[in-house]
């Protein structure tokens, strides 16, 4: 999310900080064209002289006999299936790139969706993940995997066992200047949360700053087909940031008295997302925590907020003490004056997360609708002292003695 709906609460009392991203493995984007074509053959023709495939991030590397035989609609299916631009792939292998281990695992249910076999015996069968720098995650004596030095790149692959290598596939418009083998750059999950400061959602793009280098760090983000859960969780990613990036324009168009502007987005609401959502929910989606929060926020953007509680408090009944949840189900609640019971999930938030400032801010304004002064005052203070550049816990504490003369 960006840092306007980051620190938002949206309205006056109550407040969305929106979906967090989980951590995870982090890569930088690569460019858009190819150098050096004597050496490197693009990746959609695989002609039959190229034998080895680009290994960059993470990649899902397949064995196209076993498309061939079993994927639904044979190689045509599965290219149809393809959910980002990092396809390239030889005679016998096809590779699939991604930026997130949580994309890999989506894609992974989808492969095995279509008849293909990820492993048995601890054997990668049809397909592996391949890291990169460290190589297959599973033994798969079908591939070889190793570093290539050609046209002074120097690249990591995958060729067959039998094989090889020669000219190495490559993705259809990649460029080896600004490309993660020429970078190496590779941020470990385990060393994320201390490292990357999430800053926002550009499209399929999450962006986050190393606070390292002090540059940015774009990860892809694919919506990955099928109906098996990882897959539907990052349909509800993607569903969630269109979401509150509508939430976010609404805003100023609700201030200005934008009609023309409001009905633009409700229509996209209404016509699109929202039955997005709700097609998710009244499927395979219908025990899943997030697809019921992602209707709720849905529910929450078009001001049906009766409907939107009923999806937080479900939400929060399949997966409990999730702290997005919890910050939804304490403004969908202030907004219907049901301040009491508002204050019950706002103490519960404070408990998940005790260093958010924005949840101690929320818990503040509850116990002021509640008109418990001593206790406010210390719940946006202490808000204060996590985070002194909240502008709005800053307000809240500024007009704190003028709330107490309106209630």
């Amino acid at each position: 999310m960006s840092d306007e709906i980051e620190n938002s609460k949206g309205l006056a009392v109550f407040g969305n900080r929106g979906v967090r991203p989980r951590p995870t493995n982090l890569v930088r984007r690569g460019l858009d064209h190819i150098t050096n074509r004597s050496e490197l053959t693009r990746g959609f023709q695989c002609l039959e002289m190229q034998e080895g495939v680009l290994v960059e991030a993470l990649s899902v590397v397949i064995r196209r006999e076993a498309v061939e035989d079993r994927f639904p609609g044979g190689w045509q299916g599965f290219l149809r299936q393809i959910p980002n631009r990092t396809l390239c792939c030889d005679r016998d292998l096809a590779r699939v790139g991604f930026m997130n281990p949580a994309d890999v695992g989506a894609y992974v249910s989808t492969l095995e969706a279509g008849g293909l076999v990820f492993q048995k015996d601890d054997q990668a069968v049809d397909f592996v993940v391949v890291d990169q720098f460290r190589g297959p995650t599973l033994p798969a004596s079908w591939l070889k995997y190793g570093r290539i030095e050609t046209g002074g790149m120097k690249i990591n692959a995958c060729w067959l066992a039998e094989r090889v290598p020669a000219e190495i596939a490559l993705p259809e418009g990649w460029k080896y200047e600004g490309s993660l083998s020429d970078t190496g750059i590779f941020v470990a999950s385990d060393t994320m949360n201390d490292r990357m400061k999430f800053l926002r959602r550009e499209n399929s793009l999450d962006v986050y700053l190393d606070q390292r280098t002090g540059k940015e760090v774009f990860v892809g983000r694919p919506a990955i087909s099928g109906d098996r859960e990882p897959a539907l969780y990052t349909q509800l990613e993607a569903l969630c940031h269109e979401l509150m990036d509508i939430d976010a324009q609404m805003q100023p168009m609700l201030a200005s008295k934008d009609l023309h502007g409001l009905e633009s987005l409700f229509e996209q609401l209404n016509k699109e997302l929202l039955p997005a959502v709700v097609g998710i929910v009244e499927g395979e989606g219908r025990e899943m925590s997030f697809a019921h929060f992602t209707l709720g926020l849905a529910l929450r953007v078009v001001h049906r907020r009766r409907e939107a509680e009923e999806e937080f408090r479900r939400a929060n009944e399949l997966q409990p003490r999730v702290i997005n949840t919890l910050r939804e189900l304490v403004r969908c609640l202030g907004e219907q004056n049901k301040h009491e019971e508002a204050l019950s999930f706002a103490h519960e938030a404070v408990e998940v997360a005790p260093l958010d400032a924005g949840a101690w801010g929320n818990l503040a304004m509850c116990l002021i609708q509640c008109g418990q002064r001593e206790e406010a005052l210390h719940a946006i203070d202490y808000a204060i002292r996590i985070d002194q550049q909240d502008p709005i816990n800053r307000y809240i504490r500024d007009n704190f003695d003028n709330y107490f003369e309106k209630t």
